[in-house]
C-alpha cells in the first residue's frame, strides 16, 4: 500500500460508506488489516457480503478480521439517518468515519427525497454524520483517542466555479446546470463546505480534538470513473488510443485510496494540525478556492441549514 504507514488500529472502530468497492473496498481493506473492526455502509447487501468475503481471503488465514455490513442509501435521507441509528446500537465508539460514497456524472434526476441525485453526495452523508455526531464526540472524549471525519470530494469542485453556487434552497441545490460535470462539481463543492463548517461547529462546541478533512483521492480506475472514459471511447472509437494512454495514467484503487487512508489514520494529521484540509494525491495539503474557503461562512451555513430542514421533512 505505497510508501505511507499506517498505526495498529486495534481497538478502534471504523465506518466506511460505499466500502464494497473501490476505494471504499480498499480502504475497508487496509482499515480491517491494521486491527479496526469495520462497518461497510452501502446499499446492496448481496454486494456487501461478497466484498467482506473477498477481503478476508485478501488478508489471508491468519488474520482475523472484523467486518460488518449495515444497509446505507446515499440517496435517502432517512436510510442515513437509520444506518447512524443501528451503528449507535451495536456500538459504544466510532473513531474514523470515512464518507466515500459518490454518484458522478449522472443525467438529470431527482432522488425520492426531491433532491438531485448527485447532491445527494452531500445530504446523504451530511445525515449520516451528524447522526454520529454525539457518539464520535464520546470517542474523543475518551482517553487516547484519534477520531476522524473523512470527507472524500474531488478536484471536480472545479466545475462549480462555472456557475453560482447557490444551497439557500432546496431549489437552488437543484439547479440544472449546463453540463452534468458542473452538477457533480457543485456536490463535491457541498463536501468541502460540510467539512469546514463542522469543523467550525465542534471547535464552538469545545471538541477541540475530533479531525476533519477533505480528500482528492485522484483520477482512479473505479466504477464510479469508468463511465467517464468509457462512454467517449464508445462514442469515437478512433480516439482509442488517446484513451488506452490516458487508461496508462489513472491511478489504481489502491493508489487512490493513499490519502483517504492518511487522513482517517496517520499521526501526522494532529502533529501538522490539518483541520479542516484539503489533501490532493498522495497525502499533500492543498489550497482551496475563494468559494471553497468560504472564509465568511455563508455557503456552508446555507448548505448545513438547508440539510436541517430537509432532514426534519424527510428523515
Amino acid at each position: 500500500m505505497g510508501r505511507l504507514l499506517y498505526p495498529d488500529l486495534s481497538g478502534r472502530v471504523a465506518i466506511v460508506t460505499g466500502g464494497n468497492t473501490g476505494l471504499g473496498y480498499i480502504t475497508v481493506r487496509e482499515l480491517a488489516r491494521k486491527g479496526a473492526r469495520v462497518y461497510m455502509l452501502s446499499r446492496t447487501e448481496s454486494r456487501a457480503l461478497t466484498a467482506i468475503e473477498k477481503i478476508k481471503g485478501e488478508l489471508g488465514p491468519d488474520l482475523q478480521p472484523e467486518i460488518l455490513y449495515i444497509n446505507f442509501d446515499l440517496l435517502s435521507l432517512k436510510s442515513a439517518k437509520k444506518a447512524a441509528e443501528e451503528f449507535i446500537q451495536r456500538e459504544g465508539r466510532l473513531d474514523v468515519l470515512v464518507n466515500n460514497a459518490g454518484i458522478m456524472a449522472t443525467p438529470y434526476e431527482l432522488s425520492p427525497d426531491g433532491i438531485e441525485i448527485q447532491a445527494c453526495n452531500g445530504t446523504g452523508h451530511f445525515a449520516l454524520t451528524v447522526t454520529l455526531l454525539p457518539l464520535l464526540k464520546e470517542t474523543a472524549a475518551m482517553p487516547d483517542s484519534h477520531v476522524r471525519i473523512v470527507n472524500v470530494t474531488s478536484n471536480g469542485y472545479l466545475a462549480a466555479h462555472t456557475t453560482t453556487p447557490d444551497f439557500s434552497s432546496l431549489e437552488g441545490l437543484n439547479q440544472k446546470t449546463w453540463s452534468t460535470w458542473v452538477r457533480y462539481g457543485l456536490s463535491k463543492l457541498t463536501n468541502i463546505l460540510f467539512t469546514n463548517e463542522l469543523q467550525k461547529r465542534l471547535a464552538e462546541s469545545g471538541t477541540t480534538n475530533i479531525y476533519c478533512l477533505s480528500i482528492h483521492p485522484g483520477v482512479v480506475a473505479t466504477e464510479l470513473a469508468r463511465g467517464m472514459y468509457q462512454g467517449p471511447q464508445q462514442s469515437w472509437p478512433f480516439l482509442a488510443p488517446m484513451w488506452v494512454i490516458i487508461g496508462m495514467l489513472v491511478m489504481s484503487p489502491d493508489q487512490g485510496a493513499l490519502t483517504q487512508l492518511y487522513a482517517a489514520t496517520s499521526p501526522e494529521v494532529e502533529e501538522k494540525d490539518l483541520k479542516a484540509a484539503l489533501l490532493f494525491p498522495v497525502a499533500q495539503l492543498k489550497g482551496k478556492t475563494s468559494i471553497a474557503e468560504d472564509k465568511d461562512g455563508k455557503l456552508g451555513g446555507d448548505f448545513w441549514a438547508l440539510c436541517e430542514a430537509l432532514m426534519r421533512q424527510k428523515a
